[in-house]
């Protein structure tokens, strides 16, 4: 981890986000260590103000994502080295894991996924009946490919 001294802002490798993820002992860490931001920035202001930042390490400018698809934190990520965490943003992940905001999304995704394969089932049968197979269709592959990659991030969200 490193911290940014002018702006208060977080770099956290890939490894120690995992870890926070997971550990409540270091959840507890970056709740103990939170700031309450200064009230002088208003929300309007800060989105107006959106930009995509370079990797520390790579330099690549990483990717704006909503933590777990719903927590309502935008974070800054390089895939393969980190996240970047404005201030308070750590800590307000931390705290929608605590409410159980990741299991929540979790499920969510799972219901998602599940959806999809009966979505796609449901077409098969129909593009039997019509006695064609959904199989030989490029736009079929690229469906089932975005269903095998759902299930690997699921895979990955559950450890």
């Amino acid at each position: 981890m490193r911290e940014c001294e002018e702006c208060a802002g977080l770099w956290v490798e890939v490894a120690a986000f995992e870890k926070i993820c997971v550990d409540r002992e270091q959840q507890s860490a970056v709740l103990g260590t939170a700031a309450i931001a200064p009230s002088h920035a208003s929300p309007a202001a800060d989105a107006a103000k959106i930009s995509y930042a370079p990797c520390p390490q790579c330099g690549v400018l990483m990717n704006r994502i909503n933590f777990a698809r719903c927590s309502g934190v935008i974070v800054d990520v390089c895939k393969g080295h980190g996240t970047w965490f404005d201030r308070d943003e750590l800590s307000g992940i931390v705290q929608f894991i605590r409410a159980g905001g990741l299991e929540a999304s979790r499920q969510k995704e799972k219901r998602e996924i599940e959806w999809e394969r009966q979505q796609l089932h449901t077409e098969q049968l129909a593009a039997a009946n019509r006695g064609t197979s959904l199989w030989t269709s490029s736009l079929d592959e690229d469906r089932l490919s975005g269903l095998s990659a759902a299930g690997g991030l699921l895979k990955f969200l559950l450890g």
